[in-house]
């Protein structure tokens, strides 16, 4: 009874049929569909030709250009500036410092090393041989010394630090008066080691015969 039940289901679907059919217009069972597949190539045709082209661009051709070094380079960004300035500006630091120091002594020997008239004082001094280490000495400025000036600017660098590094540890009144007077002891031999080392690059015959008695023997030692 099931399958007959069935049955008769499909054959009513069936009887539906001819109905469904004539609810079609007649030029939808007889004509074919569109060719899309035709018209959208047609459309793409069209934007492709609406496109504008792009300009034609060479390749860019590489120029291969000779490479400076890095001491040409440097020389060049110098100009020509004069590197020697660094070893007078050394020996004012060293006698801003001798200046500084010895006032310091002065107050600390009546008020004692805490007192802010010393501190004051020994701080300028270490803002005076920092000044001199990392601007008046740097590296690039003592490269390019000649070889005499050279060796003065190291001799001025080493008795920077060692100064900064004593100042850093002052414990006592006798120490800050040790500092003082290396200091001044330093002051005086850097600045007689330049002024001779410049004397002896005058020639004799522009010198009168008091200067060279002053320099006697200074063009043999340098």
């Amino acid at each position: 009874m099931a399958a007959l039940g069935v049955y008769y289901g499909d054959m009513k679907w069936l009887s539906l049929l001819p109905e469904v059919l004539n609810r079609i217009p007649i030029e939808r069972l007889l004509t074919r569909p569109p060719d899309n597949k035709k018209r959208l190539e047609e459309l793409r045709d069209i934007f492709q030709t609406a496109q504008p082209e792009k300009p034609h661009e060479e390749p860019l051709e590489l120029i291969d250009e000779p490479h400076e070094s890095l001491q040409e380079i440097a020389e060049e960004a110098r100009g020509g500036d004069v590197a020697t300035g660094c070893v007078p500006c050394s020996i004012s630091h060293f006698g801003t410092c001798a200046g500084l120091l010895s006032e310091a002594m002065r107050f600390a020997r009546k008020d004692g090393l805490d007192s802010n008239e010393v501190l004051d004082r020994i701080n300028k001094s270490l803002d005076e041989l920092n000044a001199l280490e990392r601007v008046d000495l740097d590296s690039e400025k003592i490269y390019y010394l000649p070889p005499e000036e050279k060796d003065i600017a190291a001799k001025s660098l080493n008795a920077s630090r060692a100064t900064r590094h004593a100042l850093e540890s002052l414990t006592t009144v006798d120490d800050l008066e040790k500092v003082t007077a290396d200091v001044q002891t330093v002051r005086k031999d850097i600045g007689r080691d330049w002024y001779r080392y410049r004397l002896s690059k005058i020639p004799k015959e522009k010198l009168t015969e008091a200067d060279l008695e002053a320099v006697s023997g200074q063009y043999d030692q340098i």
